[in-house]
């Protein structure tokens, strides 16, 4: 067994495994127990396999600690924990527990935690991070965030996304503007 470690999934590092078997038999009874003996070696291997290979899942979808993101996504982590405690944050404090990218959308994810909610809204790492209600979903798209919703509001939440996706930059200057026929109403990009 040969363990490396590689970078990839937004350089974090990864750890790789890679099991090699070579079986031979060098005579008859020796074989039959050879291939026994092999198969078992092939059953662990296998069960070993399978718990790397669900360790390494679980690792995948847990996300990125708060620690270990970049200024621009802690910025928008900490505006996100501070509106989403605005706006759900009943008597626990929610934190940060994943964050989600999809085109010009940003999806942080927040999670109730053992500290209750203070005044002191910001990401608290003497908190523990709890797996119940409420769950929220905080989106930052066009430089702003999006007002927080539970993760049960899955079509609230579908809508703001595509609300995000839809809009363009520079979209509410009226030459930029286009009617219901994706048409400019007025005025062109040449034209100044």
């Amino acid at each position: 067994m040969i363990l490396g470690e590689g970078h990839c999934l937004q350089n974090r590092p990864i750890t790789a495994v890679v099991i090699c078997v070579d079986v031979t038999a060098v005579t008859d009874s020796e074989k039959h127990q050879e291939n026994s003996t092999a198969l078992q070696l092939l059953v662990k291997m296998r069960g070993l396999l399978f718990l790397l290979s669900a360790l390494f899942l679980l690792e995948l979808i847990k996300g990125m600690k708060y620690d270990e993101l970049n200024d621009r996504d802690r910025k928008i982590v900490d505006e996100a924990i501070e509106q989403g405690n605005k706006d759900q944050g009943k008597g626990k404090h929610l934190d940060y527990y994943k964050i989600k990218r999809n085109d010009n959308v940003l999806e942080v994810i927040l999670r109730p935690t053992s500290c209750d909610q203070t005044t002191q809204r910001v990401h608290r790492k003497e908190c523990k991070i709890h797996n119940k209600p409420p769950q929220v979903s905080c989106i930052h798209c066009n430089g702003a965030m999006k007002p927080c919703l539970l993760l049960k509001q899955k079509e609230e939440i579908e809508k703001t996304k595509n609300e995000c996706l839809q809009h363009h930059t520079g979209g509410i200057h009226l030459l930029f503007q286009k009617g219901g026929t994706e048409k400019q109403l007025t005025g062109c990009l040449g034209c100044i």
